[in-house]
């Protein structure tokens, strides 16, 4: 695999979108509350704050080395267009990748058996399918809103730690795991709902780049190689990885 390059692709404006981020984030603030208020936790505080700092961090860093391209973002005040600047924009995707999808992840998973939260569950994911294949389909060559190499050394070493490392804290600690499991569970669900109904608009696919004497190939992902790199995208790069933040900043 690593003779070959392999990019997830977004075109539309969900990753220049700043209104949307900031709305996310307020949404993920509202349910640390909620925890909080109802539950005298502050798990979701704890989980949100360390996961968007540390996407934070991230992002700085792809942005740096190139791994992660993305457009300047923007935001619609008052139905003006207005450009935010380039790293208050990776402060908002660093709490939508990491604070956000996190907080999603616990809140709900600690409330699965509750039937009016799995219903919000279910109601939000409904929401996030609606509002993306509501949108205008994609073309297949449309400008690129962000560009993801997703099998570099680094970042394949980097989620073979983290998944030795959840695995390792799951095996030391048995009475936590239902709680782990449930959070996975619902991180790979809301994420599994986003990225199929986006790659079924042509918002997210798979690119594939190979260098045949010095010249670079560029095709698009077959529908098995999509499948796979989606798939280890949702399953590992988000699903497990996000556990890490559950160990780090709410165990401790």
């Amino acid at each position: 695999m690593i003779h070959k390059q392999y990019y997830i692709i977004r075109s539309g404006d969900f990753a220049r979108n700043a209104n949307k981020k900031i709305s996310y984030s307020l949404f993920a603030l509202g349910l640390c509350l909620d925890d909080y208020v109802n539950r005298r936790s502050i798990d979701c505080f704890s989980i949100m704050m360390g996961s968007s700092c540390t996407w934070i961090a991230i992002e700085l860093f792809l942005n740096i080395t190139k791994t992660r391209i993305i457009k300047p973002m923007h935001m619609c005040v008052y139905g003006n267009q207005v450009k935010i600047p380039k790293y208050i924009g990776i402060v908002l995707q660093g709490i939508q990748e990491g604070g956000v999808v996190t907080t999603f992840g616990l809140y709900f998973g600690d409330r699965l058996t509750e039937l009016k939260y799995l219903f919000t569950l279910h109601l939000f994911a409904g929401y996030i399918a609606t509002s993306v294949l509501l949108k205008k389909r994609g073309a297949k060559n449309a400008a690129i809103s962000s560009k993801r190499q997703v099998n570099t050394y680094s970042s394949v070493l980097t989620m073979a730690c983290a998944t030795m490392y959840n695995a390792y804290m799951l095996y030391i600690y048995p009475d936590d795991t239902r709680r782990q499991l449930n959070m996975l569970f619902v991180t790979i669900y809301v994420s599994s709902i986003w990225t199929i109904a986006s790659h079924l608009q042509n918002h997210r696919r798979v690119c594939v780049e190979k260098i045949d004497d010095n010249v670079t190939i560029s095709n698009n992902g077959s529908r098995t190689t999509t499948a796979m790199v989606l798939g280890y995208d949702v399953i590992f790069e988000i699903g497990v990885a996000y556990l890490t933040f559950y160990n780090l900043f709410v165990r401790s």
